[in-house]
């Protein structure tokens, strides 16, 4: 077989496209290959002898010239942008070609050798995985506002077991306010000592009820979560004050001990006193039984170690070993958590509460805010002692800048260059 043929027969089985044309002849092709027959529907014997101008449009033809200028001009291998040929069916190829300035000895030519690999499925797979992309970027978004729904359900079945204890709470200040403007309003003597202990009780009564029901328009806004750099212990307090009477009508006795100096936390006030509210509403309920009622809150840093995996996996932001966290525990003296029901705590609609006095989401919306914060929430029996802990583990620290991107296959560093055929050209 001569060589001629030899190296026809090569390039026709190459799984990519390749031509040349002859720079020194009106830029005229003299190779044209059998993938290059396909990508452009053009047989070789329409192709070889015409030049870009006899086989494409004015426009495309116009670019082909200008890049193929640019190769001889740079005198090496040119990537060139990813090109779109529409061929005669109207189907669109996608092709990533390079182009490169070859010296023919033997004639003294100087020729553009050109190989184009067709990437159209790799295109197609590509556009599909956007589309899904953004289709799962819809989902979740619906996802988070159906989640911040179910959050705001979930808090007005917490307002109203609130209710009546905030109304007690403002009752009694209110009450002082009125034996004060009742004292008053008998004469005031400029000399009566009494007058400014009368007035400052009533600035501090007003602050009070003025502070409850702050903490409770709060507690009730409906909004997308905000985090913000938070004291912990400020969120205690102002729970502690939202659920005071609750826990004197029961009768629990409240001890709060929090780590000096704890490090800040990034959390959104309002949801995550939702939390803390459920978690002591619970405790609450769970002592019910018990003859002397107490409640732990404590709260303390600490440095993971020997995490051997990701804990909070459902978490946006994962703990890892050497993370920096703040841990909250509520602790309860009540009947604990019975063996059966541990794996079910978090389930939504579970609940062993009788029936009409809880829905069953309290915990899973708690958990779901907890993992929002980028922390994890656990409920689990104290062990030797009699009771159940909800332990909070929560980051020191917030990551920003991050940016979801889609990877996409191959670089194309500038736009794509769409090449029409001209229809009046092309074989049959």
């Amino acid at each position: 077989m001569e060589k001629h043929s030899i190296v026809e027969s090569v390039l026709d089985n190459l799984p990519v496209a390749v031509f040349a044309k002859d720079a020194t002849d009106s830029f005229r092709f003299v190779l044209w290959n059998k993938k290059q027959e396909e990508v452009t529907t053009l047989r070789a014997g329409k192709a070889i002898g015409k030049n870009d101008y006899d086989l494409f449009s004015q426009e495309s033809a116009d670019y082909f010239r200008s890049v193929d200028k640019a190769v001889i001009q740079r005198g090496s291998l040119m990537k060139v942008p990813e090109e779109i040929i529409e061929t005669k069916n109207g189907r669109e190829v996608h092709l990533r070609t390079v182009k490169i300035p070859v010296h023919d000895e033997e004639t003294g030519r100087l020729l553009v050798v050109g190989i184009s690999e067709d990437i159209t499925e790799q295109v197609k797979s590509r556009e599909q995985l956007e589309r899904l992309n953004r289709h799962l970027v819809q989902a979740n978004e619906e996802l988070q506002r159906t989640q911040l729904q179910l959050i705001q359900a979930e808090k007005l079945e917490s307002i109203g077991r609130l209710a009546a204890g905030v109304a007690h709470e403002v009752k009694n200040p209110l009450a002082l306010l009125l034996l004060g403007v009742d004292y008053l309003s008998q004469g005031i003597d400029p000399g009566d000592p009494n007058v400014a202990t009368i007035l400052t009780q009533m600035r501090d009564a007003v602050d009070r009820a003025d502070r409850i029901v702050r903490g409770l328009v709060d507690f009730s806004s409906q909004r997308a979560l905000t985090r913000e750099a938070t004291q912990l212990d400020r969120v205690v307090d102002e729970v502690l004050l939202l659920v005071k009477h609750e826990l004197t009508r029961s009768n629990v006795k409240v001890s709060v001990r929090i780590e000096k100096d704890l490090p800040i936390v990034f959390l959104d006030m309002s949801k995550f006193e939702q939390v803390l509210i459920n978690l002591i509403i619970n405790a609450v309920h769970a002592m019910s039984g018990a003859e002397s009622k107490q409640l732990k809150i404590r709260a303390r840093a600490e440095t993971l170690e020997g995490v051997v995996r990701n804990e909070g996996a459902r978490t946006r932001e994962l703990f890892r070993s050497g993370d920096r966290v703040v841990v909250l525990e509520i602790l309860d003296n009540g009947t604990g958590i019975a063996p059966a029901d541990a794996g079910r705590l978090f389930d939504p609609f579970f609940t062993t509460k009788p029936t009409g006095l809880g829905t069953g989401l309290g915990l899973s919306v708690a958990r779901r805010i907890v993992e929002l914060h980028g922390g994890l929430l656990i409920l689990e029996n104290r062990g030797k002692e009699p009771g159940a802990v909800a332990r909070l583990l929560l980051p020191t620290k917030i990551e920003t800048g991050k940016v979801r991107t889609v990877a996409q296959p191959g670089k194309i560093d500038e736009p794509s260059k769409k090449v029409d055929t001209k229809t009046k050209k092309l074989a049959p």
